[in-house]
C-alpha cells in the first residue's frame, strides 16, 4: 500500500536534501535536464528550481512569486481546498512514497494517486480559468483519466517490448494524472514547473537505480508533453515509449468535454479553442492496418449533457452558436461550416499535430501514415488529410506557410520542421494555397 512520507526539518531547510537519498529534490531534476543536452530548457524553468531550493520550497507563482496558497485563495479557491494541499508557508502537506506506490497494482496506483493528488486536478483548472473570462479547456480530472486510460491502449498496442509491462503502465498511470500539474506554476512551460513540483510530491525516488530510472521516465514524460518544449527536440527517438504515449494521448483529446464549465456565456464563442472543442462530439485515435486514424466528428447539435451544461452556447433548437463571419461565409459563399471548422482547427492544433505525427511514427514502427479526419455526418461531409512518414513534416510546413503567411518564420513550429529538415531550403516548398 502507498505510504505518505512524513516532512521533517531536514526535508524543508533550504538546500537540504530528503533524508537517507544520494539526490535532493532539485537534484532528481537537475539529472533528469542534463539528460536532454540536445533541448534549450528554458532558463525561467532553471531559474525558478534553483530559486526554490533556496527558499525553502515555498511553492510560488513562477512570473510574480506570489506564494502559490495566497493566489489560489485570492482566485476564490476555497481556503480548505487549499490547506489540504499546502500549509501557511505555501509547502506541501503531505508527499507519496514513490517506491512504496509502484508495489501496489494498477488499479491501486489510480486511486491511490486519485485520493492524495486528486485535489491538484480540481486546482489546476481553477488555475487556468482565472487566466481567461470565458473559462480554459478542462484539464481536470476526466481529461487525466482520459489520458491516462489512452495511454494505456497505445502502450498495449506497440510491439516493442519497452512499450509494455506492468512497471511500464504504473509509470504511464503516474504521468498521465500529472502530466499538466505544472499548470499551478504556470502554463508557459508547465512541463518543466510540473517535473519540479513531482519532485515534490514523492519521496524516497532515489531509494535504488531501478526506482530513480522509474522516477525519471515519468518526469521525461512530464516534461515533453509539453509542445512548446518537446518541438526543440531534433528527434523523438530519444524519448521512451510512456513520453510518445502521452504525447499522442494528450494531444489528440479534442471534444466537448474539455469545454470549461466556466465557458458558459455567449463571449466564449469567440474563443476559437472553446469552438473547436464544442463542436466536435467526439474524437477517436487508434491503427487500422498500417495506418494512425485520428477522426474527429463534427456536430451543431449538442447531445443532452451539453444542453444542460452551456445552454448561453445553444440556440433554443440546441444547435451551437457559431461566429457571425462563418454565418456570413455559408450564406454568401455557400462555404459549409465544416471547412470553416476544419481551416480553424488547422490553425489551433497544426504544432501539436506534427508533434502527434512524430510520436506516432516512433512508437508503431511498422506505420506508414497518420490520417487525420474530421466528418459531419448530419451533411454526409467528410475532409482527410493523410501524413506519410517520409512526408508528413514537409506537408505540414507547407499547410503552416499557408495558414500563417508572414508570420510563419516566427513561429516555433517553423523552427522546429527547420532543425529536423536541415534548415530553410527545406521550407521554402511552394505549391497551390492549402484547402484549409
Amino acid at each position: 500500500m502507498s505510504e505518505a512520507c512524513d516532512r521533517s526539518e531536514t526535508d524543508i531547510r533550504p538546500g537540504s536534501s530528503q533524508s537517507g537519498s544520494q539526490y535532493g529534490r532539485c537534484d532528481v531534476v537537475s539529472l533528469l535536464l542534463g539528460r536532454y543536452p540536445q533541448v534549450e530548457i528554458p532558463g525561467a524553468v532553471l531559474s525558478y528550481v534553483k530559486e526554490q531550493e533556496l527558499n525553502g520550497h515555498r511553492i510560488r507563482r513562477a512570473e510574480s512569486g506570489e506564494p502559490l496558497n495566497r493566489f489560489l485563495e485570492r482566485i476564490g479557491v476555497d481556503r480548505t481546498a487549499v490547506s489540504s494541499f499546502l500549509d501557511e508557508d505555501s509547502r506541501l502537506v503531505s508527499r507519496l512514497s514513490y517506491p512504496s506506490l509502484l508495489e501496489c497494482s494498477l488499479e491501486k496506483v489510480r486511486s491511490q494517486v486519485e485520493e492524495h493528488v486528486g485535489v491538484v486536478f480540481a486546482l489546476q483548472q481553477s488555475v487556468l480559468d482565472s487566466e481567461l473570462l470565458t473559462g480554459f479547456n478542462r484539464h481536470d480530472t476526466d481529461h487525466l483519466r482520459s489520458v491516462s486510460g489512452e495511454m494505456l491502449d497505445l502502450l498495449r498496442g506497440s510491439e516493442s517490448d519497452t512499450a509494455r509491462g506492468s512497471r511500464t503502465e504504473k509509470e504511464a498511470t503516474i504521468a498521465g494524472y500529472l502530466h499538466d500539474s505544472g499548470n499551478l506554476i504556470s502554463r508557459q512551460y508547465h512541463g518543466g514547473y510540473g517535473v519540479y513540483l513531482l519532485s515534490q510530491f514523492f519521496c524516497d525516488v532515489d531509494q535504488d537505480d531501478e526506482t530513480l530510472s522509474s522516477f525519471l521516465r515519468v518526469l521525461e514524460a512530464v516534461l515533453f508533453h509539453e509542445v512548446e518544449i518537446g518541438l526543440r527536440l531534433p528527434s523523438v527517438s530519444v524519448l521512451h515509449p510512456i513520453t510518445l504515449s502521452l504525447i499522442i494521448a494528450d494531444k489528440t483529446d479534442v471534444s466537448a468535454r474539455r469545454v470549461s464549465a466556466k465557458s458558459n456565456m455567449p463571449e466564449a464563442i469567440r474563443d476559437a479553442h472553446t469552438l473547436v472543442n464544442l463542436l466536435t462530439v467526439d474524437s477517436d485515435i487508434g491503427c487500422r492496418d498500417q495506418e494512425f486514424v485520428w477522426e474527429l466528428h463534427f456536430d451543431l447539435r449538442a447531445d443532452s449533457d451539453d444542453v444542460a451544461r452551456f445552454p448561453q452556447l445553444l440556440k433554443a433548437s440546441e444547435r451551437v452558436w457559431v461566429p457571425q463571419a462563418w454565418q456570413r461565409l455559408y450564406r454568401e459563399h455557400n462555404v459549409e461550416y465544416l471547412f470553416v471548422f476544419h481551416a480553424t482547427f488547422m490553425q489551433l492544433y497544426l504544432s501539436r499535430l506534427l508533434y502527434a505525427n512524430r510520436a506516432v511514427f516512433e512508437l508503431y514502427p511498422a506505420v506508414k501514415g497518420f490520417k487525420l479526419v474530421i466528418d459531419d455526418r448530419e451533411r454526409g461531409i467528410s475532409l482527410s488529410r493523410i501524413f506519410g512518414r517520409d512526408d508528413f513534416e514537409e506537408k505540414i510546413g507547407v499547410i503552416g506557410k499557408n495558414l500563417f503567411k508572414d508570420n510563419w518564420e516566427d513561429t516555433y513550429l517553423c523552427q522546429s520542421l527547420r532543425r529536423t529538415r536541415g534548415g530553410e531550403a527545406e521550407l521554402s516548398v511552394g505549391g497551390p494555397p492549402s484547402e484549409a
